[in-house]
């Protein structure tokens, strides 16, 4: 009879996935990243630290290896191939049009690839290293993870500089991907047919991608998948999880690694989803790094053998080495930005893509399994992966100072005929900065005449004018009664520059489907006129705070980003004058706040109070206290 797996191990890996973010939370001044945290906390309970937890526990070792398989599939929903159409328009100064977001990341990557194979050959010489091409892709790697709240915390995700970042981090994590599935297939078969096999998952991916945006067309299994999406049935999170599995079960199938399976289903995902399943992405990630993917973290500092590092001359001498050769195989290449950007920026680029987490870990794991790498050199990428993910994105902030978002970027209104005339007039009398744009010339004249910023654009909105005013936008308002002209629009603010915000008039409600699937915030007078009679029937006074503009009050919203207030309860904020809170919007879905509501980072707070106090809680929440 076969002993009982125990569950006591999972106890202890479970308990300190709960313990770990709460720690963390209280050491800010560190702010170390909850991913290494939980491989700190492995080590502690693992062979390198009390022994409370073996790597070979049952019941561990398959919730491990499918939080590993889960990573990359996350990882895979997070790639933006849209942001690769881009073909320079956003990615570089307008002045150097040669040199695109998508030209300087595939300079720069293959640069890396050169010097991470000079760097793999270079360590195997000193004999610190088996196999120089494998530690090549292993050195290549990049953390997408990392960039991109990185990047959406400063507010530059949709800046050129941004972009270029955004885009070379998203090549690097899919080539290496690529790279190592073909490098394992070869080292595991030889240089045989069966690596044309992995070919096969990529036939499997276009044509999963095809069926499925089928499938997005046929209205009446649309509503059916929706009315299956609610608390029990959860049909698309059941799709997700049988889609990855899929490709899982295909990989093994072809005799590739897993890896590049979960990443491409995590690709689909992305791919198919729309605006609408936002929700959708929230819960595979709270499934994700609520439960699996932490046990995967926590296994991995499990397992280390940091004596067996410690023992080893040549491992020791390897830390500094390789940490040394990251930081360099993505500084020089990055040095290649200076063609668009400055000398700084290029530098900052370089170091947020140093910085390797999951897939330099999953790399290693992988390694060492098929045994080209040994433990104390997994060891010694893991502590770089720590050191890299600790440094990179402190000296990345510290580089790009002042560069965060700011209330000082206007609120741009795309059309000078009337309509957009009233609304900037209106926003201008919340105390709103408005930029006006258009390409007719007359209407140009007179939003001048009025007092406006006003600013002449191409027809087509594409040209330095428009791009300058698109990289300086918070928020785009399209008012445009030409329901094409006002689509473009809104196509370029959206996929272009990323901008999150984008309002726009549409006049047909035909049209409404095709700006809402972009993430258009739309009104549409026949839909809405209805809307709002019913609030000044039923709430006239609600209906006054949000459209009166001359009696000192004011409805507005702040991003909570200021480290002070996040972990707060709403009680314990020190808001100026009698602002009251009304309501919240935490990763898309709408909260009634409370006295006792804590606040995230992130967290977008509905506030009521008179225009010059809500103006200063919005500077002081969103992280500007020089007011």
């Amino acid at each position: 009879m076969e002993p009982t797996p125990s569950f006591a191990p999972l106890l202890i890996v479970v308990l300190l996935a709960f313990v770990v973010p709460i720690l963390l939370s209280r050491l800010r001044r560190i702010s170390l990243p909850i991913v290494v945290g939980e491989l700190i906390a492995g080590i502690f309970v693992g062979r390198s630290g009390t022994g409370w937890v073996t790597p070979g526990e049952p019941v561990l070792t398959i919730l491990s290896e499918f939080g590993f398989v889960f990573l990359m599939f996350l990882s895979g929903m997070e790639i933006d191939f849209r942001s690769l159409q881009n073909n320079g328009a956003s990615g570089a100064r307008k002045d150097s049009p040669r040199f695109g977001a998508l030209s300087l990341a595939l300079l720069s990557f293959g640069l890396t690839l050169l010097l991470a194979t000079a760097s793999g050959f270079g360590l195997t010489y000193l004999n610190l290293a088996h196999n120089p091409w494998f530690m090549a892709l292993i050195l290549s790697t990049t953390s997408l993870g990392v960039v991109v709240p990185v990047l959406k915390e400063r507010g530059i995700i949709a800046q050129p500089l941004g972009q270029a970042i955004l885009i070379s981090a998203v090549i690097a994590d899919f080539a290496t991907m690529l790279l190592i599935t073909v490098a394992v297939a070869m080292f595991s078969h030889g240089l045989t047919a069966k690596i044309l096999l992995v070919g096969l998952l990529f036939v499997a991916f276009f044509f999963a991608f095809y069926f499925g945006a089928l499938m997005n067309k046929v209205s009446a299994l649309r509503r059916s998948i929706e009315e299956l999406s609610h608390a029990t049935a959860q049909i698309k999170v059941r799709a997700s999880f049988f889609l990855m599995i899929i490709f899982v079960a295909l990989s093994e199938a072809l005799g590739t690694e897993v890896i590049l399976g979960a990443f491409l289903a995590g690709a689909i995902i992305a791919l198919l989803c729309t605006p609408h399943d936002a929700e959708l992405v929230h819960q595979l990630e709270a499934v994700g790094f609520g439960f699996f993917i932490p046990i995967f973290f926590i296994m991995v500092g499990v397992g280390l053998d940091l004596p067996l590092l410690f023992r080893s001359e040549s491992a020791l001498w390897m830390v500094p080495l390789l940490v040394l050769s990251a930081i360099v195989i993505k500084l020089v290449p990055a040095l290649i930005f200076t063609l668009s950007f400055t000398f700084k920026e290029a530098l900052a680029a370089g170091t947020l893509l140093s910085a390797r987490l999951s897939l330099i870990i999953a790399a290693a794991a992988i390694g060492a399994r098929i045994g080209i790498i040994g433990e104390s050199t997994r060891a010694a990428i893991i502590l770089v992966a720590i050191a890299t993910v600790m440094l990179a994105p402190s000296i990345f902030v510290r580089l790009v100072a002042g560069r965060s978002t700011s209330r000082n970027r206007p609120i741009v209104v795309a059309g000078a005929e009337e309509l957009g005339l009233q609304v900037a007039e209106n926003l201008q009398a919340h105390h709103e900065r408005v930029v006006v744009a258009d390409f007719d010339e007359k209407r140009i004249a007179r939003a001048g005449q009025r007092g406006f910023e006003a600013v002449k654009v191409s027809v087509d909105w594409r040209d330095k004018e428009a791009d300058k005013i698109f990289e300086l936008a918070r928020t785009l308002v399209c008012t445009y009664d030409d329901a094409s002209l006002a689509l473009r629009v809104c196509r370029i603010a959206k996929e272009l520059f990323k901008l999150e915000h984008v309002v726009a008039q549409v006049a047909d409600p035909a049209d409404l489907p095709r700006f809402e699937a972009l993430g258009v915030s739309t009104t549409n007078a026949t839909r809405d006129r209805s809307r709002l009679m019913s609030l000044l029937t039923r709430n006239p006074a609600m209906y006054a705070l949000l459209s009166r503009t001359d009696d000192d009050k004011e409805i507005s919203e702040v991003v909570v980003l200021n480290e002070a207030y996040v972990g707060k309860k709403l009680r314990q904020l020190d808001l100026p004058g009698d602002i009251l809170a009304l309501a919240l919007r935490r990763e898309g879905v709408l909260l009634v706040p409370h006295g006792d509501t804590r606040l995230n980072r992130h967290d977008r707070l509905t506030l009521l109070g008179s225009i010059s106090d809500v103006t200063l809680a919005q500077r002081i929440m969103g992280g500007n206290q020089n007011t």
